[in-house]
């Protein structure tokens, strides 16, 4: 389930878990003069899992690089940051599923800090868009097919997911 740099460890998700995952380590590019994981980075973590994600519902690399490509383009981000990121931390960043429209995806992210204890580093959310390229190369939004909302359906956080199936956009 996680693609990683020759630096990251693999594994696969938690037995059990409910979330799709990847895990890194906070490297000297990451940091800012103070130390600390810059703040985008955190985006750059969960935009990873997105994609591997989107890889499990049948979304490969080459159909997103195709000139009638697909993809899951982000059109909403959010982050709350609770405490630093700092060099060498090993991380794991997680997703859920907490909302399906009829082409969109909400995702909520957690990115913790794992150790003898995990510590809560930050939260995000995502609202992203299954689109794919007309002959004209516009982006057109087409609804989640039965594999895609299947696959998504595992991930489902706690508590359920919201229907939006409710505008043409999403």
């Amino acid at each position: 389930m996680a693609s990683h740099s020759s630096a990251e460890s693999q594994r696969p998700p938690t037995a059990g878990s409910r979330w799709v995952s990847t895990r890194t380590t906070v490297r000297w590019g990451d940091c800012d003069p103070a130390g600390i994981a810059f703040y985008p980075h955190f985006f750059e973590w969960m935009d990873q899992v997105s994609h591997l994600l989107a890889r499990e519902m049948g979304v490969s690399a080459d159909d997103m690089l195709a000139p009638s490509s697909i993809g899951f383009p982000l059109v909403g981000a959010q982050a709350e940051f609770l405490a630093p990121a700092r060099l060498d931390d090993e991380l794991e960043i997680r997703a859920w599923v907490t909302g399906l429209g009829r082409s969109s995806l909400e995702l909520r992210h957690e990115i913790v800090r794992l150790g003898d204890s995990e510590v809560l580093l930050a939260r995000g959310r995502e609202t992203r868009v299954l689109v794919q390229r007309d002959g004209g190369g516009e982006m057109r939004a087409r609804p989640l097919t039965a594999r895609m909302r299947s696959t998504l359906e595992r991930y489902a956080a706690p508590g359920g997911l919201s229907d939006r199936r409710d505008t043409a956009q999403t």
